[in-house]
């Protein structure tokens, strides 16, 4: 005990919890002080740690006061030396004073303990209210939208914003700045990029542009050498009279080649290999001549592809800083920004918590803060340190040394103990740091005067004997494999021992992913079979990607697959019909909402026998009618719209559920109005406020699911740490240990020699980093293996949660070097197994004897009610009620609504408004008397008892007197009216909110554990946990069965005109297609800025301006030159004739990317008409074409817009912009047969249709080539179908007749899944 800084590495399933919580009552034990548990800080990673690590210290007390675990009395007697019957009197007296201090028993998380900090001491926080909030993204997104909408009068910002988005098309990006900004900001909250981005904050914006512009021109100047570079070498080897096949496939030349005709330069490593003798350059073949002619010049090339090689390196660094240059420009922007909309939303975001705290610290002495926190803490216990991140502790170090290098008021010196297992450091993408723990273990660092006492613990309290056996040979293995010596050490090793005596059993499967599937439905089966019960089982998965594909593909009769991550209450159909309705009330004439609304009402029979089907029910009630006809007409008049927007978001849902008769009964309705019930604690209630905060949140809104659930639940790696489960499946995919499409950048210091003023800079982590200096290729290393450490890190947290048996099956099928499931794969072949290792033994679950509980019905029955979130605690509420005044209006119940707004939700299922007959004044002011009924809801540490008194329930008066009371003094003035009224109440019913998933929730109020650990033997606690049933029923697959309005509806379609991009819309999902062309509804969604559809549009209309003076003429230079010089005022005149408006934020930017678009393809002609002699001819422009054909004894008229038709060099071309990507794959003729069923194909489809109605409208004129302008790409903006003169206008005839008949034809429009 007599330590002051301890530190004790812990294997997975030693009981680290446990041994800090023996060493925390402990130290209350031999402290003198019976106050002294305030002067004690334990510190955990996250609220469920934290609430279980104080349950734990209060039951060992309990323990030891009533004298029932003997374990935890010879572990306490042996480590303080006290006298046993003095343990017991203490430890009662100490739990006492905790329960009833609870205020100040600190054991919390760090975020929690960070945020008592800052609110403490932080002058400039003048909102003592701020609530935190978890997720910064919402926030993000508003800071972002708010910058961008200021460039309107802000020219800087503007031409910042323009530059950035034209760069971003030079790199065949998408112009959207957003994601860019979006992702940056994401990436600059990180602790990690501290230093970095406070270094640009301090930079001069004016030198960041000067540096743009430099940097800018050295990348032209680095351009035009490389492709010098590759034009010399491509000269140099047919100087000598070699040609392409001389090379061994040709590759050396085709690689010079295409890097001559693209925007993106690359190196390549085994043409490097070929070049300097370690693969073949050649054929063996080859005749004896051309080898030595390429021996001869073998140096010379060697030497150009390594000087190509360090400029492609160089223009990669270019590249990359020239994209982040505009972000580094604006960081201090977004902070202000994010600083002001958390001031004006009262939050706090905990994503900028450890540097708030870090600058803080840094201003402010320790005694300060501390006097600030009103309390000095002398013993600190950090639990699972290994993912506590370095400005966590850096934060913390100040605090604890004052208190480890110096006496306390009473001569006590302080103490700290670190508790933690570096093999279980997952959390390094959130700042936790593998090598911090290492450090400390190995004394390579201390922040203290004290060299620490080291403990290590070997034993294993959790797994049977093989599972320990086996991860200690698994891991062993792995970490050789991986090459990882880290692990050989004493303190790192993977050895245990087993204190259990029980068998077990581990297997070990690789299978096809045909099997995969029904391997692990199996192994399920054959677990329940054997008498255990689906919520014993625990599968782990890495990604969520992967829960939801074990839910999709395993069907069982016998079990249920469930996972929070994965239970989005979006995926509701009838909260997707819940959101239609409000949405409806801001857009009134959205026929998409209008026709999901109607789709669920037929589907749930609320229509009855009204319509034959869906499509007659949607063609009668999709008319074009006001809205408030079509809520009457579709409710038989019983929805009044008025009233329904004039209601708060909460009563406007109730009111839908009433009229529509939805039954509240469900998992997911529960989640959603949970979901606003928690939203309007801290917004404005109404519909739209909800609305907008939907649109931007819904997708991370997931169902709340009870532990003990009889379902067997799917959890991520991470989200199982510290957990355990007697029978754990793990599935391993194919996924890539170090996938770097998803990597943080890299910072690289100094990047340039030519820019001394630039520091850093960032760029992609690719392997060519490793090229680019020892620097950068630490860096890259070092980075490679913290990624082979998560993944050692993180298969250790998954296995090690099994207790008896541990199941690992993984695919086999498409096995790379890189995957997880390759591990497995090579684990097999070093055990000499195939496809199965197996060790241990299954057991049979013996039968439980039924235990006979006697309760004692006379004495005073308190119950304690567990439920998740708030509707459940009203739904019991209002059950409880109903049964109460059924049996005797008379009876007399009191409820206390610490949350007031309770009321409503408990009037959701009160129809008969037993509420009303119940007192609910405020506890302040209710009389106190011998009540039947107490009732007690959110009785959460944190609500109850409350800090705050809500003004509209207590008079200005009390509410004084009550704020003018000391914390303590409030506390006992709670405690003695809650007390009070238990005491004379006949039935006591304590409802707390278990759920965990914020500050300050999931955690019982401490009068639950007063009550629980301190009541007499004539007390009868009665525990209960309400479980929400939770039905996951398979949706339907959405289609329309074709009948005679559908049939009338096409023939109608097909005769007044079909186009190339119906077809499209056909193949690629038939629904949209009846949606779009036989409903007519549109799904674009409503926003302040363009949609895809409309730039288009924007597009075609001012090139058709800027081109129309010139249709007919042979144009020249200065027609060019012309349309250049009147690009600016088109693009925005045509802006404001089409949308009556002047264009504003991401508006402006976008007009500015049209200019560029379309200079490019200016440009590129005016070089085609100066140094190519080429002759170009328009000759029309949004060319309308229609022709009639007879398909199946009907009528067919094709109908297209061509957007240019031009005369180039005497040839005929049919040219079709695009401003996206465009894949050259999907204009290759040989995929001809594919247009007719992948929609993939639909430009090389819409190109063939225009051929066709040219070719058959005018037969003369022989068309040379068909193809596409992608106004993205700057080199080579055209792109055309080659050999497309091989098909004949009869033969496009015939495929387009084929997808007509399939139209025709059909009988169901099947929804493919496939997104507008």
């Amino acid at each position: 005990m007599n330590y002051s800084f301890k530190i004790i590495n812990s294997s997975a399933g030693s009981g680290k919890t446990f041994k800090l919580a023996i060493e925390f009552i402990s130290k209350l034990l031999v402290t003198e002080d019976d106050n002294h548990f305030k002067s004690m800080l334990a510190l955990t990673f996250t609220n469920k740690a934290s609430a279980e690590m104080k349950d734990r210290i209060l039951l060992y007390l309990l323990d030891l006061k009533e004298q029932r675990n003997d374990v935890i009395k010879e572990l306490v007697l042996k480590k303080t030396s006290l006298d046993e019957l003095y343990v017991v009197k203490r430890s009662a007296k100490i739990l006492e004073k905790i329960l009833y201090n609870y205020s100040n028993f600190n054991v919390i998380t760090i975020d929690s303990f960070t945020n008592n900090i800052i609110s403490s001491i932080d002058e400039s926080n003048h909102n003592e209210d701020s609530l935190v909030e978890l997720d910064s993204d919402i926030y993000i997104d508003l800071a972002i939208d708010e910058l961008i909408s200021e460039i309107d009068g802000n020219e800087e910002l503007k031409n910042l914003l323009i530059e950035f988005a034209k760069f971003k098309i030079t790199v065949n990006k998408s112009w959207d700045i957003t994601y860019d900004l979006k992702d940056f900001s994401i990436f600059i909250d990180k602790e990690s990029n501290k230093d970095q981005i406070e270094y640009f904050k301090k930079m001069d914006n004016n030198l960041l542009s000067k540096l743009r512009k430099q940097i800018l021109d050295f990348k032209i100047k680095k351009r035009h050498e490389i492709i010098s570079l590759f034009d010399r070498t491509l000269n140099m080897i047919y100087e000598n009279g070699l040609v392409d096949s001389d090379f061994r496939g040709g590759y050396f030349p085709k690689y010079l080649k295409s890097q001559l005709n693209d925007d993106k330069f690359i190196i390549n490593e085994s043409i490097e290999k070929s070049l300097i003798g370690k693969s073949n350059l050649y054929n063996k073949t080859l005749e004896k001549i051309k080898i030595e002619r390429i021996e001869s010049i073998r140096k010379n090339l060697i030497n150009n592809y390594l000087e190509i090689k360090q400029l492609v390196l160089e223009l990669y660094k270019i590249n990359s800083t020239l994209n982040y240059l505009p972000s580094f420009s604006i960081i201090s922007k977004l902070e202000e920004k994010i600083q002001k909309i958390q001031d004006e939303n009262g939050i706090r975001l905990i994503s900028k918590f450890n540097k708030q705290l870090n600058l803080l610290i840094q201003q402010n002495d320790t005694p300060y803060i501390y006097e600030k926190l009103g309390s000095r803490f002398t013993d600190f216990y950090i639990d699972e340190f290994q993912d506590t991140s370095e400005l966590q502790w850096n934060n913390l170090i100040p605090l604890i040394s004052n208190s480890i290098h110096s006496e306390s008021h009473d001569g006590l010196k302080g103490s700290l103990l670190i508790v933690g297992d570096p093999k279980q450091s997952i959390y390094r993408w959130r700042g936790g740091k593998f090598n911090q723990f290492i450090n400390l273990i190995y004394g390579q660092t201390n922040p203290f005067h004290f060299k620490p006492d080291i403990e290590k613990i070997d034993s294993n309290f959790r797994s049977s004997r093989e599972i320990i056996n086996f991860n200690s040979d698994f891991f062993t293995y792995l970490s050789n494999h991986l090459e990882l010596d880290i692990y050989d050490s004493d303190d790192l090793n993977f050895k245990q021992e087993s204190n259990k005596k029980e068998v077990g059993h581990v297997s070990i499967t690789s299978c096809e992913s045909q099997t995969f599937y029904s391997k692990i439905e199996n192994e399920i089966l054959d677990i329940i079979d054997r008498g255990y019960k689906p919520n014993e089982i625990a599968i782990l998965v890495r990604f969520n990607k992967h829960a939801k594909d074990l839910i999709e593909n395993i069907n069982s009769s016998k079990f249920n697959l469930i996972s929070s991550e994965v239970l989005q209450i979006t995926s509701s159909k009838k909260i997707q019909f819940l959101i239609s309705l409000l949405k409806l009330s801001k857009s009134k004439n959205d026929y998409s909402e209008r026709k999901r609304v109607i789709g669920f009402l037929f589907k749930h029979n609320y229509f009855g026998n009204n319509y034959e089907n869906l499509n007659k029910c949607f063609h009668i009630n999709l008319s074009r009618t006001d809205i408030i006809d079509f809520f009457r007409n579709i409710s038989n008049q019983k929805f009044d719209f008025k009233y329904f927007t004039s209601l708060n978001i909460l009563d406007a849902v109730k009111y839908c559920i009433d009229n529509f008769h939805i039954s509240i009964n469900d998992a997911y309705l529960y989640a959603f109005i949970d979901n606003i019930f928690e939203f309007i604690e801290s917004h404005d209630d109404s519909i739209s406020s909800y609305i907008e905060y939907w649109e931007k949140k819904s997708d991370s809104i997931h169902l709340n699911i009870p532990e003990h659930r009889d379902s067997i639940v799917i959890s991520t790696i991470h989200k199982a740490k510290g957990l355990e489960f007697p029978f754990v499946i793990v599935p391993i995919y194919n996924d890539r240990i170090n996938d770097n499409r998803n990597a943080d950048p890299i910072w690289l210091y100094e990047p340039f020699k030519s820019f001394d003023s630039l520091k850093w800079t960032l760029v992609p982590k690719s392997q060519n980093l490793i090229h680019m200096g020892d620097n950068a290729k630490e860096i890259y290393e070092s980075s490679e293996l913290n990624i082979k450490l998560d993944t050692i890190n993180l298969l250790y947290v998954a296995f090690s949660r099994a207790e008896s048996e541990l199941s690992v099956i993984s695919k086999k099928d498409n096995l790379n070097n890189n995957s997880l499931s390759s591990i497995i794969h090579d684990f097999l072949e070093y055990k000499k197994a195939t496809e199965e290792y197996k060790i241990g033994q299954k057991t049979i679950k013996k039968n439980d004897q039924n235990k006979i509980e006697s309760s004692n019905t006379e004495n005073k029955k308190i119950n304690i009610i567990s439920a998740l979130k708030n509707l459940s605690q009203a739904e019991y509420i209002s059950e409880l009620l109903s049964k109460v005044f059924a049996k005797d209006k008379s009876s007399k119940v009191y409820i206390f609504f610490p949350n007031p707004d309770l009321i409503k939700l408990v009037k959701l299922f009160d129809d008969e408004l037993n509420i009303e007959l119940c007192n609910s004044t405020h506890l302040f002011n209710t009389k106190i008397l011998d009540y039947d009924h107490a009732l007690f809801p959110n009785m959460n540490e944190g609500l109850f008892p409350f800090i705050k008194l809500n003004d509209s329930y207590i008079s200005d008066s009390e509410k004084k007197k009550f704020e003018s009371l000391s914390q303590n003094e409030q506390e006992k003035k709670i405690s003695d009216i809650f007390y009070k009224i238990i005491n004379k109440a006949k039935q006591v019913h304590l409802i707390y909110d278990s759920s965990i998933n914020s500050f300050g929730s999931g955690e019982e109020s401490r009068f639950v554990k007063q009550i629980k650990m301190l009541s007499s033997g004539l007390t009868f606690i009665n525990k209960k946990v309400i479980q929400q049933n939770l039905i996951i029923s398979e949706e339907e697959e959405v289609k329309i069965v074709k009948d005679d309005l559908i049939s009338k509806k096409i023939e109608s379609i097909l005769s007044e005109g079909v186009s190339a991009s119906s077809l499209s819309l056909f193949i690629k999902n038939p629904y949209l297609f009846y949606e779009q062309k036989i409903l007519g509804v549109d799904n674009k969604d409503e926003s302040k800025y363009l949609n895809y559809m409309d730039q288009g549009t924007l597009i075609h209309r001012v090139i058709e301006k800027l081109y129309k003076p010139f249709i007919g003429k042979n144009l020249d230079v200065s027609d060019i030159n012309f349309m250049k010089n009147q690009l600016q005022n088109e693009s925005r005149n045509t802006f404001i004739e089409l949308y009556s408006k002047e264009p504003i934020g991401k508006n402006l930017i976008f007009i500015e990317v049209v200019k560029e678009y379309i200079e490019n393809t200016l440009n590129f002609e005016l070089d085609q008409i100066k140094n190519q002699n080429a002759r170009i001819k328009i000759i029309s422009l949004e060319k309308k074409l229609e022709y009639n054909l007879k398909i199946k004894n009907q009528n067919i008229k094709l109908k297209g817009i061509i957007d240019r038709i031009d005369m180039f060099n005497d040839g005929v071309r049919i040219i079709d912009y695009k401003s996206g990507n465009v894949n050259s794959g999907v204009l290759d003729i040989r995929n001809i047969d594919k247009v007719k069923i992948d929609h993939k194909y639909s430009y090389l489809l819409q190109l063939l249709f225009y051929k066709y109605l040219f070719g058959i409208n005018d037969k003369k004129i022989q068309i040379k080539e068909i193809g596409i302008c992608s106004l993205k790409k700057r080199n080579l903006p055209f792109q055309f179908i080659k050999n497309q003169a091989i098909l004949s206008v009869e033969e496009i005839q015939m495929i387009i007749s084929e997808i007509i008949i399939d139209i025709m034809q059909t009988d169901e429009f099947i929804d493919s899944g496939n997104p507008l």
